[in-house]
C-alpha cells in the first residue's frame, strides 16, 4: 500500500499524538491521586468539624461560645489521626509542635473558621467550619509544567437551635405545577412585621417555585406565569422567589416594602430554600395515651370512625339551655380524627393531640378554643399532629385527612411552649412552637389541605407545617387585628408548606415573633 505522506510528517503526527496521550494519562492518573487525597481529607474534616462544634456551647452553662482553642485542638487531633501533620507532637496550632504546614511533608494547612466563611452557612455563629488543604506530586503532569496539585476539602457542623423561624411564609414546591405556589388573592392585605420587643431579623417570604422569570427584582404588573402571585397587598421585610412575582394592579398595591425600605424582593433566587424542618422527628403514637371522645368512648387503634362532637346532654351539654354544646377534650391519640358538628364549642386542654387519620372537620356555627387547665394557672398551649393511623388503608377512617377550620365562629389556639411542656408533660417538649403539623411522610393523603379562617375571631400563634400540602388562610371580616382594628385577623404564625394561599378581603396581621415558633435543635455534620 502506497503511503504519500513524507516520513517527516508521520513523525510529527506521532509526536503530537504522544503528547495528547500523555496529557490524557496525566488527567487520569493525577486526578486519581487527587481523588484519594480528597477522600483522606474528608475523612479528617468530617469528624474534626463535629468535634469542634461540641465546643460551640459552654460545657458548664450550655450557652453559645467561641470554640476557640478547644475547637482547634479537636480539629488538629482528627487531622493527625488521619495521617496529616506526622511531625506534630501537640494538638494545637503551635508553630513548633502543632498542626502547621512546617510539620507536614506536603505543607498541609488546617483552618478552623467560626463562624464559617463563604458558602451557604457563611457568618452563622451556631456552626463551625474545618478546611484541610494539601498537595501531592504529579507524575505525567510534569510534562505540562504542573509539578504538584493542591486539593482542598471542607466540612461544616452545627450545634444550635434551628433557624426555621426566620421566615413567615415558605412555599417548598420546586416546580410550576398548579401555577403560583404562593398567593395573596381576593384583594386582601397581609402585613408581616416584628412583634413588639422583637429585634431579630425575620418575617421573610420564600417561594421556591421557578415559575416565570424576571431580572428586574420588582413585582411586575400582570397575571402571567409566576412563583408569587398577588392580587391584593403583601407587606413583608423581604421576599425571595425562585421565579418571578406578579400582581394584578386593579385596586391592589402588590408587594409593599416596610416604611423606609426601598427594596424587599429578590427574584430568580437559586438554590431553593430547603425544608428547614425536614429533620424534625415525628411524634410517636405509642408515646401518647388514647384520646377519649366527648361521649366517653375511648379512641383505639381499631376505631372505624371519627370522634363525633355534637351538642347533647351527656356528651357536649350546653350551659343555660340555649348556648352551644361544650365539648371538652384532653390530649391523646384520636383514631379517625374529629367531626365537629354545628353549634359546638370545643375546649382543649394543654398538650399534644394526634389525629391518627380523619383530620378535623369543623363547619357551621362551631368553634375550637384552647383553654386553661383546671387550676387556671397554665396557659392552654397545644400541638396538633395529623397522620395515618395504624389501620390505614384497611380502615379508611384512619387514613390522614384534611384539617379544616372554616366555621362562622372562633378558632383560638397557640402552640406548645416551654412553660407548658415543663408543667404538663416533657414528652411534648421537642415540638415547642408547633401548632399544626400535616404529616408529609404518609402515603395515604400527604397533600391533605389545611384550611383556616372565616371565623368571627381568629387568634393563632405557632408554626403550621405541611411539607406536601397546601395551607389556605381566609381572612375574617369581623375580627380584631393586632392593632385593635375591627377588620383584621391577628396571626402570630409561620407557614412552611408545599404551597400557601391567603385570600379574602380582610386584613391579616402576621406579627413575626420567633419565640412563638418551632426551633428544632440542629446538631452534627451538615455539609
Amino acid at each position: 500500500m502506497r503511503n504519500d505522506l513524507p516520513r517527516g510528517q508521520i513523525l510529527v503526527m506521532v509526536a503530537a499524538g504522544m503528547i495528547v496521550l500523555l496529557a490524557i494519562a496525566a488527567l487520569v492518573v493525577d486526578l486519581g491521586f487527587s481523588w484519594m487525597l480528597h477522600r483522606q481529607e474528608q475523612n479528617a474534616a468530617d469528624p474534626a468539624s463535629v468535634a469542634a462544634a461540641r465546643w460551640l456551647r459552654d460545657p458548664a452553662t450550655g450557652n453559645p461560645r467561641d470554640p476557640g482553642a478547644d475547637g482547634d485542638a479537636e480539629a488538629c487531633f482528627y487531622a493527625r489521626q488521619n495521617g496529616f501533620f506526622p511531625d506534630a507532637t501537640t494538638n494545637d496550632f503551635n508553630p513548633g509542635t502543632g498542626c502547621v504546614p512546617a510539620n507536614d511533608p506536603r505543607g498541609t494547612t488546617l483552618t478552623v473558621n467560626w463562624p464559617p466563611v463563604g458558602g451557604l452557612y457563611s457568618g452563622q455563629t451556631g456552626k463551625v467550619q474545618v478546611i484541610i488543604s494539601s498537595t501531592h506530586p504529579t507524575f505525567f503532569g510534569l510534562i505540562l509544567g504542573q509539578g504538584t496539585a493542591t486539593v482542598t476539602t471542607g466540612a461544616v457542623a452545627a450545634n444550635e437551635s434551628g433557624n426555621s423561624n426566620s421566615a413567615s411564609l415558605v412555599a417548598l414546591q420546586p416546580d410550576c405545577a398548579g401555577g403560583a405556589a404562593g398567593k395573596v388573592v381576593g384583594g386582601g392585605t397581609v402585613r408581616i412585621f416584628p412583634a413588639p420587643g422583637v429585634t431579630a431579623d425575620g418575617g421573610y417570604v420564600h417561594v421556591n417555585s421557578p415559575c416565570g422569570s424576571s431580572t428586574d427584582d420588582v413585582c411586575q404588573n400582570g397575571v402571567g406565569s409566576s412563583a408569587l402571585q398577588i392580587s391584593g397587598t403583601l407587606i413583608t421585610p423581604f421576599a425571595y422567589t425562585g421565579g418571578s412575582c406578579t400582581y394584578n394592579g386593579s385596586g391592589a398595591s402588590g408587594l409593599v416594602c416596610p416604611v423606609g425600605v426601598t427594596t424587599c424582593l429578590d427574584e430568580d433566587v437559586f438554590p431553593p430554600l430547603a425544608d428547614p424542618l425536614a429533620g424534625l422527628p415525628e411524634p410517636r403514637v405509642s408515646d401518647f395515651p388514647n384520646g377519649t371522645c366527648p361521649d366517653g368512648t375511648v379512641s383505639t387503634p381499631s376505631s372505624t370512625s371519627a370522634c363525633e362532637l355534637k351538642k347533647g346532654a351527656s356528651a357536649c351539654p350546653d350551659v343555660g339551655g340555649t348556648g352551644p354544646g361544650i365539648c371538652h377534650l384532653s390530649p391523646g391519640v384520636y383514631y379517625g380524627g374529629w367531626d365537629v358538628k354545628s353549634n359546638v364549642k370545643v375546649e382543649l386542654e394543654p398538650g399534644m393531640y394526634i389525629l391518627a387519620g380523619g383530620g378535623i372537620k369543623l363547619s357551621g356555627s362551631s368553634s375550637i378554643e384552647a383553654v386553661t387547665d383546671e387550676t387556671g394557672t397554665i396557659e392552654a398551649r397545644i400541638t396538633i399532629f395529623s397522620t395515618d393511623g395504624p389501620g390505614c388503608p384497611t380502615l379508611s377512617a384512619q387514613c390522614q385527612g384534611t384539617i379544616t377550620f372554616t366555621a362562622n365562629q372562633a378558632f383560638k389556639a397557640k402552640a406548645t411552649n416551654a412553660t407548658t411542656c415543663d408543667a404538663v408533660s416533657p414528652t411534648i417538649c421537642p415540638w415547642k412552637g408547633m401548632l399544626l403539623w400535616q404529616d408529609g411522610t404518609e402515603t395515604s393523603n400527604p397533600d391533605g389541605t389545611i384550611k383556616l379562617g372565616g371565623q368571627a375571631s381568629t387568634i393563632m400563634a405557632g408554626t403550621i407545617y405541611a411539607p406536601l400540602a397546601e395551607v389556605q388562610i381566609n381572612g375574617g371580616t369581623s375580627t380584631t387585628g393586632c392593632d385593635g382594628s375591627a377588620t383584621a385577623s391577628c396571626l402570630s404564625i409561620q407557614i412552611i408548606a408545599w404551597r400557601w394561599q391567603v385570600d379574602g378581603g380582610a386584613i391579616v396581621d402576621m406579627p413575626y415573633d420567633p419565640g412563638e415558633l418551632v426551633q428544632p435543635q440542629l446538631r452534627g455534620l451538615i455539609h
